[in-house]
């Protein structure tokens, strides 16, 4: 079983709906946020878990260099350690969307297309939890 999860971060697997939950709990430093998702991963492996949920809605912004370092470092580990498309519904508050959709330095989601896991994101729970509930429903059909 892995370690508990850091203060910073909630991290609840629900066997119900087989998603993990990791829910930021405040603004972190880039360290706290590496080790963050470190134990996300790990606590996905552990129940064999591709369809997440993260709310980071707690966090003051989303960063440039956040996003850099989740797309060149940490989403190249998650297929290989996971074996499968990964599907991530990020739930984030209106105005940290509305950054992240002016942000220039932050990609579109479009140059994901191909890639082993698939990122949406959203303001509504409901409509991230609905998202990941089709991806699994899909996945079903198609496996």
């Amino acid at each position: 079983m892995p370690s508990s999860a850091p203060s910073y971060l909630a991290i609840e697997y629900r066997p119900d709906l087989q998603f993990i939950i990791g829910r930021w709990m405040r603004s972190v430093m880039p360290f706290e946020m590496h080790r963050g998702y470190a134990q996300l991963l790990d606590e996905a492996v552990h129940h064999q878990c591709r369809y997440w949920l993260v709310d980071i809605r707690r966090r003051s912004f989303v960063d440039g260099n956040d996003v850099a370092w989740m797309m060149e470092k940490f989403y190249p580990q998650v297929q290989p350690r996971l074996g499968r498309t990964t599907y991530l519904a990020y739930l984030m508050a209106p105005h940290q969307l509305a950054g992240v959709l002016t942000d220039s330095s932050i990609p579109h989601l479009s140059v994901l297309d191909g890639r082993p896991y698939q990122l949406q994101r959203f303001t509504d729970e409901a409509a991230a939890l609905e998202w990941l509930q089709q991806c699994a429903l899909r996945d079903a059909v198609t496996s």
